[in-house]
């Protein structure tokens, strides 16, 4: 009895049958038939599930260096796109800085800025093939020390203040050095750049090698200084 009843049941879960009905009445087609449709509805609910979820994937596009990226005034640059998809067109904004350009076609940046820039962000788009990406790009462009000088050659007096000398330079400077060392008493601000104190002993006539620098690059000058010893009868 029991293998006629897992017979049975077999046998209406397949085709619709239900016990006490014919095979080939119509009432078993009728079920039959929303058996069939429930099972299609099914399948294509699963396969619409997997198709929406291959389309939510979200593509990624990047760019090589670091961020932000620092762009020098001056030296040439040539950023890549990483991209998954087939991508075709790519687009930026806002502008670039001056001197630097995007291939729409291959959303490659390159170019040599011409002008500095703050840290700004710029949204690279990339599209095609039902691809959509985004990238926000960090770059700056800096200008590099130069045209570095300072009064000279310059002239100081032992136990007498000396006149501060007071760099003049174009670029961003991110730090000042002096070598070899300035005569006792006399000092390099590393931050200004300004050299000042009272000098202690006489030195004669000498070339100092101030640089100033940045991660842009340097800017150097030959500063010449001498220490006179006080005059006779000074009170210093």
């Amino acid at each position: 009895m029991k293998a006629r009843e897992t017979q049975i049941w077999n046998r209406a879960s397949i085709t619709g049958d239900l016990v006490g009905s014919e095979p080939g009445s119509s009432l078993a087609w009728a079920r039959s038939m929303r058996l069939t449709g429930a099972f299609m509805t099914l399948c294509a609910l699963v396969a619409c599930g997997e198709g929406r979820q291959a389309s939510l994937a979200t593509p990624v596009l990047s760019y090589n260096g670091s961020k932000p990226f620092p762009a020098v005034i001056g030296e040439s640059i040539a950023l890549t796109p990483a991209v998954s998809g087939t991508v075709g067109h790519y687009t930026v904004s806002p502008p670039l800085p001056p001197g630097l350009s995007l291939d729409g076609q291959s959303g490659v940046i390159s170019g040599t800025p011409t002008q500095a820039s703050g840290s700004a962000t710029y949204m690279v788009n990339a599209s095609g093939a039902g691809v959509r990406a985004s990238f926000p790009l960090v770059l700056s462009v800096a200008e590099p020390p130069n045209h570095l000088s300072y009064p000279s050659p310059a002239a100081g007096t032992v136990a007498t203040p000396l006149a501060p000398l007071i760099p003049t330079v174009a670029g961003t400077v991110e730090h000042y050095a002096v070598t070899p060392a300035l005569p006792p008493g006399v000092a390099l601000d590393s931050k200004s750049g300004v050299i000042a104190g009272t000098p202690s002993a006489a030195t004669t006539l000498a070339p100092y090698t101030i640089t100033a620098s940045s991660q842009a690059g340097s800017s150097s000058f030959i500063l010449v200084l001498a220490v006179a010893a006080p005059s006779p009868g000074s009170t210093h």
